[in-house]
């Protein structure tokens, strides 16, 4: 179930796709509509459960949601279409993503700031059905955040020194 909130057209198309990515062993992790000038951006983030995903895999999947986008024409206009990995800073968009990553780094972009500051870095610390909470590196206080607060999110990897 994804908790924040997506650009009507990422809507209408995760909804759209994401029962055809699933029945192929898959799941949308995230979906981005971009409007252009001339043309458009809609990004796909796509990843295998417990596994990972190849450049094959996205290449067959590619083809396989450009057919069905053709079919559906649920975008008005010129657009490119990319069907990429969710990569190591993963976005969080749906509860299970936040839950897995309780007890990790996490970036979470705010639509208004909080004492001048619209992004917090620290552990998420807790889950719930409404939002979370983080204990925030730069304020040094725990914040308790709803998830329409919520822009954009995602896990930080901490690489070892």
């Amino acid at each position: 179930m994804i908790v924040l909130t997506l650009s009507p057209v990422a809507r209408k198309v995760m909804d759209l796709l994401e029962p055809h990515v699933e029945r192929q062993g898959y799941e949308v992790v995230f979906v981005e509509f971009r409007k252009g000038p001339r043309s458009s951006l809609l990004r796909l983030l796509v990843d295998r459960p417990g596994g990972g995903i190849s450049l094959d895999d996205l290449e067959r999947l590619s083809h396989i949601l450009s057919d069905l986008l053709d079919v559906y024409d649920p975008i008005e206009g010129r657009y490119t279409l990319e069907v990429a990995s969710p990569g190591i800073n993963r976005p969080l968009a749906k509860l299970e993503h936040f839950e897995a990553h309780r007890g990790r780094r996490v970036k979470i972009r705010l639509f208004n700031a909080r004492d001048g500051q619209k992004t917090l870095l620290g552990t998420l610390v807790s889950v719930t059905p409404t939002g979370i909470e983080v204990d925030d590196e730069t304020s040094k206080q725990r914040q308790a955040v709803a998830f329409g607060e919520i822009q954009g999110a995602n896990y930080e990897h901490v690489f070892d020194d």
